[in-house]
């Protein structure tokens, strides 16, 4: 069944290559493959079947694995030896076996325009692309993230009490989810009928005047630029659309989950709603820089992301202290986030196109297809938070992913968010004031 897959993959590319005088062709073990990102969500018995048909290609110095624009069928993992990617003509990295960045491909091999370069003797892998599609694919299933037992974390969590006790919580539905406000769910039902119009979507909104007074200090804000000030919900609305309306109230409606009984907890609490913050005004600069036509859905879904640590937090602020160690919280955390996030879209009734975002968020390979997405520009978000804050080693190079080709201007540095965010600082200011 799996043959078709794990054909023996040979070398692609037009580029120089020079024989390798310290290393010989040899088999690739399993063990090396499991470190490998995505190939260690690969099963066993997958792992196995690949390690038996592929074979490890080895360089010399000065050799060019591939060149920018050449289409491959392949991506290269490094083993051994070091490689510097080349982005341009002033920009180039290097990746050095045994680093974090190795984890990932050395370029994520469909129309990118990077140029690889060994720096020494080399050992690589060459992967089909169709096995990253496939892993991709398997983790998109839909009952993968609606079931805990087949949520995708690595052995280690899975034999933890805490993660145990959280998924036997959320497979027995004994969980409890945050709730839309009715007024959020009311909205986005009348319009989802598609019958109804300003006026009608005013009297909702309406029902809180909190909601209400937070619409109009958004439509006011330098990012939707009105003609002249807007006065009241009913202008509010007019000037925002319906579509943006529903969003933005739904994300007004948001910080209320974000509290937990204890106060690490709330801490932690703080910090995800404080980082939620980061990634959702980031999601929007980004897409109006790059011309989506939703910015504020990308505001929302930036938001949301992460929405299912909120139930595990509350869970674990209950759950008996002896039986878990401090450390075990955000471990645990991190585990869950994307299959928890779309478990609690999926409770609320989201779109089937936004309910997989979460996971795609740090699915870093992703590929969505030739045009932006908006699970392209929660990614780069996500990404480029790890940049601000310094986890650069934690994710692979932003040049070597399919979403960041993707850009308008083909922007690919770490700098490309502080400088949209830089451009647009007094804007966003505005934009999140009644979030915080």
């Amino acid at each position: 069944m799996l043959n078709h897959l794990f054909k023996r993959v040979s070398a692609a590319g037009n580029g120089k290559t020079i024989p390798s005088s310290r290393f010989a062709p040899r088999p690739v073990t399993v063990g090396e493959l499991r470190q490998m990102i995505p190939l260690r969500n690969l099963e066993e018995e997958e792992l196995a079947a690949f390690a038996l048909t592929q074979e490890v290609e080895t360089y010399g110095p000065g050799s060019t694995l591939f060149e920018g624009a050449q289409e491959q069928e392949s991506v290269l993992f490094l083993l051994a030896g070091s490689v510097t990617i080349k982005i341009n003509d002033e920009q180039n990295y290097q990746v050095k076996a045994g680093t974090a960045k190795a984890r990932f491909p050395l370029a994520h091999g469909e129309g990118h325009q990077l140029t690889a370069l060994t720096d020494s003797d080399v050992e690589v892998l060459r992967v089909p692309i169709a096995i990253m599609h496939k892993n991709f694919r398997n983790r998109l299933e839909e009952g993968n993230w609606l079931s805990p037992d087949q949520w995708d974390v690595p052995d280690r969590i899975r034999r933890l009490p805490l993660y145990q006790t959280f998924c036997q919580y959320v497979a027995n539905e004994k969980l409890r989810l945050p709730t839309l406000p009715e007024i959020a769910v009311r909205l986005r039902r009348a319009i989802e009928k598609e019958n109804v119009g300003v006026a009608e979507a005013t009297k909702i909104v309406e029902l809180d005047a909190t909601i209400a007074t937070k619409l109009i200090h958004i439509a006011n804000s330098p990012l939707y630029n009105p003609a002249s000030p807007i006065r009241n919900c009913l202008e509010a609305i007019n000037r925002l659309g319906l579509k943006a309306t529903c969003n933005l109230v739904v994300t007004l409606c948001l910080k209320d989950f974000f509290k937990a009984k204890g106060t690490l907890f709330n801490k932690k609490m703080h910090e995800l709603w404080s980082e939620s913050l980061q990634v959702a005004a980031l999601s929007f600069v980004l897409a109006k820089d790059n011309r989506w036509p939703n910015p504020d859905e990308a505001l929302l879904m930036g938001l949301i992301c992460d929405i299912g640590t909120i139930p595990f937090l509350v869970f674990a602020s209950e759950f008996p202290k002896e039986h878990y160690q401090v450390e075990e919280i955000d471990e645990v955390m991190a585990a869950i986030r994307g299959p928890a996030s779309c478990f609690v879209l999926n409770k609320w009734d989201f779109p089937e196109d936004l309910k997989t975002i979460p996971l795609l968020a740090e699915m870093w390979h992703y590929d969505s297809g030739p045009d932006l997405e908006l699970s392209d520009i929660v990614m780069l978000s996500k990404l480029h938070r790890y940049f601000e804050k310094g986890k650069i080693g934690e994710v692979p190079a932003i040049s070597s992913i399919p979403a960041c080709g993707k850009l308008r201007d083909g922007s690919l540095s770490p700098e490309y968010s502080l400088k949209v965010l830089h451009d647009a600082k007094h804007q966003v200011k505005e934009m999140l004031a009644p979030l915080r």
